[in-house]
């Protein structure tokens, strides 16, 4: 099992905002638009997982579990190891979506629309007041981008 928190260089302990901070400056070094060595894609799709698992609250506290288990040589509850070789498997299909994404396109995404990365990629369609996804996050990063505009007349 990979440790997530060595691979995105942050503590146990990290906040989401750190776990974020990491996983942009991770991606922008292996991000197919960046890096076209083979073994950056393996090191993509580990660092999609390792932000899919972290950030969020009950993956992250499952996965801990089978870390510290992992660790000390303690049995593992075998319903939260299946549960991780489900999340290995969407995290494999969330980082062919992420790669297929221009490095600046996903970057935009994460930084700009608080909804998160899997959100608006994925579902902004859940958006109230959003229709058609791409359509949606067109508006979105419009009124963003042209928000950042106006203020600097």
């Amino acid at each position: 099992m990979n440790n997530h928190y060595e691979l995105l260089k942050i503590e146990t302990s990290a906040n989401l905002e750190t776990i974020k901070k990491a996983f942009r400056r991770e991606i922008a070094i292996y991000h197919p638009d960046n890096n076209k060595a083979p073994e950056a894609v393996e090191k993509f799709e580990a660092l999609v997982e390792a932000f899919d698992i972290l950030s969020a609250i009950e993956k992250r506290k499952i996965y801990d579990a089978l870390l510290q288990a992992e660790q000390n040589n303690l049995p593992v509850v075998i319903e939260h190891k299946e549960q991780y070789t489900k999340w290995k498997k969407e995290a494999k299909s969330k980082s062919k979506t992420y790669s297929e994404l221009s490095f600046p396109d996903l970057f935009l995404l994460d930084i700009f629309i608080e909804v998160g990365m899997e959100g608006a990629i994925l579902g902004a369609e859940t958006i109230e007041g959003i229709g058609d996804s791409a359509e949606g996050i067109g508006e979105i990063l419009g009124d963003i981008v042209g928000g950042i505009f106006d203020g600097l007349s």
